[in-house]
């Protein structure tokens, strides 16, 4: 979670970046996996939430 609207959508730009070739998931501390469709939107989604907490817009979710 971040604690402002600048890192948070910075994230979304780097998450959704279509000349990025490497995006990963972390399973645990040593192991990466290549990121799918459903790791992307469930990034998404928390940021986008995140974004609505910081904007005081929780009921956009809820």
């Amino acid at each position: 979670m971040h604690d402002n609207v600048k890192d948070c959508l910075k994230e979304l730009l780097d998450f959704n970046d279509p000349e990025s070739k490497n995006f990963t998931v972390k399973e645990d501390i040593e192991f990466r996996r290549p990121g799918t469709m459903k790791d992307l939107k469930e990034l998404n989604t928390e940021d986008l939430r995140n974004l609505a907490d910081l904007l005081g817009m929780t009921d956009l979710y809820l």
